[in-house]
C-alpha cells in the first residue's frame, strides 16, 4: 500500500497558541482604535448666539493632545507590561488594565468636558472675553452686524 512513515508526517504543522500578553495587546491596540473614534465624535460640537449686533459661532474639533495621551497610555502600557512579565506583583495583566484604564478614562474625559468646555466659551464670550482660554480645539468666529466684509 505504500510507505506508512509517509502518512505519519503532518502536512501542515499546527501553530503554536498565541501567548496571553500578545492577546491583551491585540485587545488594546482594538480598544485604543475604538476610543480614538469615540474622541472624534466626541470633540466635534458648534453652538452659536447672537448679542448686542455680534453674532458669534463657536466650533470645537479634535485635538492631537487627546490623541497623543490615549496613544501613549497605551504604548507605555505595553512597554511596561513586557517589562514586568512573570513578576509577581503589578504583573504584565495588571499593568495592561491600567493602561486600558488610562485609555478608556481619557475618552471618559473627553465625553465630560464637551458641556462644560461649551459653557465656559459661552459664558465666557457672553461677558465680554471675546478670546476664553480654551484646550486648543476650539475656534471662535464673530460677525458684525456693520462689517460690510
Amino acid at each position: 500500500m505504500g510507505d506508512e512513515r509517509a502518512l505519519t508526517e503532518p502536512v501542515l504543522r499546527a501553530r503554536p497558541e498565541p501567548s496571553q500578553l500578545t492577546k491583551d495587546a491585540r485587545w488594546m491596540v482594538l480598544i485604543v482604535l475604538l476610543a480614538l473614534v469615540v474622541q472624534q465624535f466626541g470633540a466635534r460640537w458648534s453652538t452659536g448666539f447672537s448679542r448686542d449686533g455680534v453674532e458669534t459661532t463657536i466650533t470645537s474639533h479634535p485635538w492631537v493632545g487627546w490623541t497623543l495621551l490615549t496613544v501613549g497610555f497605551a504604548v507605555v502600557g505595553f512597554v511596561v507590561a513586557i517589562a514586568r512579565r512573570g513578576a509577581p506583583r503589578f504583573d504584565e495583566h495588571t499593568v495592561m488594565g491600567l493602561a486600558l484604564a488610562g485609555v478608556i478614562g481619557t475618552t471618559v474625559l473627553v465625553w465630560l468636558l464637551i458641556p462644560v468646555e461649551m459653557t465656559w466659551v459661552q459664558w465666557a464670550v457672553e461677558h465680554g472675553n471675546p478670546h476664553p482660554f480654551v484646550i486648543g480645539n476650539v475656534d471662535l468666529v464673530s460677525r458684525y452686524a456693520d462689517y460690510t466684509g
